[in-house]
C-alpha cells in the first residue's frame, strides 16, 4: 500500500508537469498565429502601399485642384447656360427678385401699421349704462337675469366690433 501511495504522488507530480508543458505550448501555439497574422497584415498593408503609390505615381495635389477648378468652371458656364435658356425670351425681366421682396415687405408694413392704428377708432363698443331705476322693493328684475342681459349685448357688441 505504500508504494501504491508513493506511485500516487509521483504520477500526480507527473501529470502536474504535463499540465503546465501543455499550457505553455498551447500559450505559444497562440503567440505562433498571432504572430503569422501580423505578418499576412503587414504584408497586405505593404502591397497596397506600393499598389497606392503607382496609382498616384502619375498625379500630383496640383493637378487635382487644376482638375477640379475646371470642372467647377465647367458647371459654372453650363449653369449659366441653362439658365440663359431657361430665362422668358421678349418678357420684361428687368425687375429684381430681390427688389421685389422689398417692395412686398413695405406695402405689408403699411398694411399692418394701418390696422394697428385703426383698432381704437369709432369701433370702439359702448360701455353698458347703469340702471336707472331704484332696486326698492321685490319687483325689480333679478340680477342674474340683469347680468345674462348684459352678457348677451356685450357679446353681440364684441362680434360687431371683431366684424
Amino acid at each position: 500500500a505504500l508504494q501504491a501511495l508513493a506511485r500516487k504522488k509521483r504520477l500526480e507530480k507527473q501529470l502536474t508537469q504535463i499540465d503546465g508543458t501543455l499550457t505553455t505550448i498551447e500559450f505559444q501555439r497562440e503567440a505562433l498565429e498571432n504572430a503569422s497574422t501580423n505578418t499576412e497584415v503587414l504584408k497586405a498593408m505593404q502591397v497596397a502601399a506600393k499598389s497606392l503609390k503607382s496609382a498616384h505615381q502619375d498625379m500630383n495635389i496640383d493637378q487635382v485642384h487644376d482638375v477640379m477648378d475646371e470642372i467647377h468652371e465647367q458647371q459654372e458656364i453650363a449653369q449659366e447656360i441653362s439658365d440663359a435658356i431657361s430665362s422668358p425670351v421678349g418678357f420684361g425681366n428687368d425687375a429684381d427678385e430681390d427688389e421685389l421682396l422689398a417692395e412686398l415687405e413695405e406695402l405689408e408694413q403699411e398694411e399692418l401699421d394701418k390696422q394697428l392704428l385703426d383698432v381704437g377708432g369709432s369701433s370702439m363698443p359702448e360701455l353698458p349704462s347703469a340702471p336707472k331705476d331704484s332696486l326698492r322693493g321685490g319687483d325689480s328684475v333679478p340680477a342674474s337675469a340683469a347680468g345674462a342681459k348684459s352678457e348677451e349685448d356685450e357679446m353681440r357688441e364684441l362680434e360687431a366690433w371683431a366684424t
